[in-house]
């Protein structure tokens, strides 16, 4: 659920229009007892219109910069088998989630406000610059 004073916030008018659609799509996979195991996979992100794998990393990581999300296990891929990437939405608490292997522990409260995700003044696009290199002549 976004509440208004999130969706109306400067944080998440500056993120860009993948950040949000991964955002909405972590969001619907949210029941109430399971967060901390919402998935974004690059087969999902394919259902969701987002055909580049580079722009679901560059997503994600918008997403957790600006503090919207928190990743919760690791990704792993190896001849033994992968596991996929999990996330929490920040502003409710952890839940438990038997089997999963998180590396983060539940929470009793979220890790963040709706308030502080909704003045945040340290913005997602801000935290993305990167200056550019001078180059020599």
């Amino acid at each position: 659920m976004l509440f208004l004073a999130m969706g109306q916030s400067a944080n998440y008018r500056a993120m860009g229009p993948w950040s949000r659609c991964v955002l909405n799509e972590l969001m619907m996979q949210y029941r109430g007892n399971n967060n901390g195991d919402l998935s974004a996979t690059r087969t999902m992100a394919k259902e969701w219109g987002i055909a580049s794998d580079n722009t679901l990393r560059k997503a994600l990581a918008e997403l957790e910069a600006g503090g919207w999300i928190i990743q919760t296990r690791s990704s792993i891929f190896s001849r033994h088998g992968a596991r996929c990437a999990l996330y929490a939405l920040s502003w409710f608490a952890i839940d438990e989630c038997p089997g999963k292997d998180l590396e983060i522990g539940p929470t009793r409260a979220p890790p963040r406000t709706i308030r502080s995700l909704a003045t945040s003044n340290s913005s997602s696009a801000e935290n993305a610059h990167i200056p550019a290199q001078k180059m020599r002549t």
